[in-house]
């Protein structure tokens, strides 16, 4: 009899630790970053930009750009990017809103760019996330204080956690572009099975509920090859209100937003939401035209 106890117990923390290993390494594979400066910067497209440098919960140190609206600031815009590369990689996702009077904050992550090098995982990126927050709120320009939000792909499961833990009464509005559900969701659709080695204590689905009242603004392209659109569908649909949301056709991944037409519907949105107005009822997604539509949820 002790002899099985002791068993058990053995193979109680071996389970454990394999499970540990397995989901830590099982993160890993949702970050693709790259080291080093970025030789694109907004400077090339004519836009002043200010370098920064800012720290994390933990002390790691984490580097940015402050690029000022052009003219009058209508409102300061925190750029969370997706998992790969680095500033540069995500600058011509940017470039189009100081034009329309929004500065904009973009940073990199530990382990990308000129950020400390460290291993991200998601805990790490929601409380960078956070800490991006928590630096705008400090800077003098007006609509620094309450933010809006523009986050793509894992980004938006960064931001979602981050506004969800602390930072949620200072947030005008969100825009979640190309956002996946969970990361069990996203792991499963790659290679089935393969939740079993991630954990959702940081997925979006966790907590997009609780960001109500913050207006939200989904998007997702019919089309999107990395993160299929329904993945946003779901979200909308676990979300609180004021919510809303565009499918738009033949548009792949993160390509939403190249679309004039999608940008001024964007822009609304942030006029709303800065000026504490619904841009739409509640709505629904007819995925064969890519219009909204009036739903109960």
């Amino acid at each position: 009899m002790k002899y099985c106890c002791q068993l058990m117990k053995l193979l109680t923390a071996f389970t454990a630790l394999i499970l540990f290993v397995s989901c830590s390494m099982g993160h890993k594979l949702f970050y693709h970053p790259s080291r080093g400066a970025s030789e694109s910067t907004p400077a090339g497209a004519g836009l002043a930009y200010e370098n920064v440098y800012f720290s994390s919960a933990d002390g790691t140190r984490l580097h940015g750009w402050f690029i000022p609206a052009l003219g009058e600031t209508r409102g300061v815009i925190l750029h969370v990017h997706g998992n790969a590369g680095k500033l540069q990689d995500h600058l011509h996702g940017i470039l189009w809103l100081p034009q329309e009077h929004y500065a904009v904050f973009t940073f990199d992550y530990r382990g990308y760019g000129l950020s400390d090098d460290k291993d991200p995982t998601p805990k790490d990126l929601m409380e960078d996330t956070q800490a991006a927050i928590t630096y705008l709120k400090n800077r003098p320009e007006p609509g620094a204080q309450k933010p809006l939000i523009l986050a793509k792909s894992i980004g938006g499961n960064n931001a979602v956690a981050a506004v969800a833990n602390g930072s949620g009464d200072s947030i005008a509005g969100i825009v979640l572009d190309a956002t996946f559900y969970s990361y069990k969701s996203i792991a499963n659709d790659k290679f089935p099975g393969a939740g079993f080695l991630v954990s959702d204590q940081y997925s979006a689905s966790q907590f997009i509920r609780q960001l109500a009242p913050i207006p939200l603004f989904f998007l997702h392209g019919d089309r999107d090859s990395v993160i299929p659109w329904q993945h946003s569908q779901k979200l909308f649909k676990a979300a609180g209100y004021p919510k809303q949301i565009r499918i738009i056709p033949n548009a792949g991944h993160l390509s939403a937003l190249d679309d004039p037409d999608i940008q001024k519907e964007v822009l609304k949105f942030f006029t709303d939401s800065l000026h504490g107005e619904k841009s739409v009822p509640p709505s629904s997604i007819d995925t064969a035209s890519g219009q909204q539509k009036e739903t109960d949820d």
